[in-house]
């Protein structure tokens, strides 16, 4: 395994590479539906193309299955985390930074998927989204609630500040005006992979390796930085992420509101990222947002449920990637690459 002196707790080891954000030109406004929301502003204002971007790919963790499996202590801590912890193969990660001049500082933004990790190898087989859902295991409430000690809504990161400023560093907010709502920014943000990693391939070799350990119990795992492996195989020109929007809360839970808006394309090949590499990535607050929509703070408490009701719960506790993901797949959503 890939080591280092100064290990992060969060997404340690990854890879790295420029990019560019292609935003689709949207229709003019008087083709506009009527309760469409307006064009953003900023970084995500619609038909231009950013170019001076890099994005981070990384898993947030080390499976638990891989951490304390060598231990009874370890092992029966993994029974505690239930099956999905236990079977964790990667915790995806995505983070984009775009430069803007003028002084100005970089916008950021920042994507997680599952808080209990994926089991498939493919780190690009599901959606990463702004917003994790706050519906915890036991096992991680601990864990969870620390980051409320930081802020109210600490698993909804915030996105106005991506949209304050253009790339040249031209405020949205007009000096004479200083109208808050001349800020256009969307509720969350969703990243739907375009790329994926052969899974015949992916799935041949864990079979292998199942049939494998049943002949020798002693078999080593596939190292959990393979995955980085696959990432640096990435080249310039491929297209990562499809780039969509939901508007505000009460739209979370309409499939037919959410906007496909753009896509990340890398422009130059992947290099690895160290936990020393100085690389920062701004967090902002979800409290910011609401500073300039205070109507979200009650709008994020309608009810929603991401599995067809079985599971029942407010917008700022269940929307998440698997809503947003399967929204996508109803194929209802507003398509700017198309209109």
């Amino acid at each position: 395994e890939r080591s280092s002196s100064n290990k992060k707790t969060l997404c340690p080891y990854g890879t790295v590479c420029c990019a560019k954000m292609e935003l689709f030109s949207q229709p003019p406004e008087s083709s506009r539906q009527v309760d469409s929301p307006p064009p953003y502003t900023g970084l995500l204002a619609p038909g231009q193309t950013l170019e001076n971007c890099i994005i981070r790919l990384s898993s947030a963790i080390k499976p638990p299955s891989q951490s304390f499996s060598s231990s009874r202590l370890g092992k029966v801590a993994l029974l505690a985390a239930g099956k999905e912890l236990k079977n964790a193969k990667l915790f995806p990660t995505a983070a984009i930074k775009v430069f803007r001049g003028d002084g100005i500082r970089s916008g950021n933004l920042l994507f997680a998927g599952r808080k209990v990790g994926q089991s498939e190898e493919d780190f690009f087989a599901h959606v990463l989204c702004t917003q994790l859902t706050e519906k915890v295991s036991t096992t991680l409430k601990p864990f969870v609630r620390t980051f409320y000690a930081y802020a109210k809504n600490p698993l909804s990161l915030g996105i106005s500040d991506f949209c304050a400023h253009d790339l040249h560093g031209v405020p949205a907010i007009k000096a004479d005006t200083k109208n808050m709502d001349d800020i256009q920014f969307p509720y969350s943000v969703i990243l739907q992979p375009i790329l994926h990693f052969n899974t015949e391939t992916l799935e041949k070799e864990a079979n292998q390796k199942k049939s494998s350990v049943k002949k020798k119990e002693k078999a080593k795992e596939k190292p959990f930085d393979s995955f980085l492996d696959d990432l640096l195989s990435i080249p310039e020109g491929t297209p990562l992420y499809d780039i969509f929007v939901c508007p505000d809360p009460l739209s979370v839970i309409d499939p037919s509101k959410l906007q496909k808006i753009g896509r990340i394309i890398t422009t130059s090949e992947m290099i690895l990222s160290k936990p020393d590499d100085t690389l920062f990535f701004r967090h902002q607050k979800k409290e910011e947002d609401f500073e300039y929509r205070p109507q979200w703070r009650e709008q994020v408490k309608q009810k929603c449920s991401y599995d067809g009701g079985k599971k029942v719960g407010t917008v700022d506790k269940f929307a998440g990637w698997r809503l947003f993901e399967n929204h996508i797949a109803t194929k209802q959503y507003v398509d700017f690459e198309t209109c």
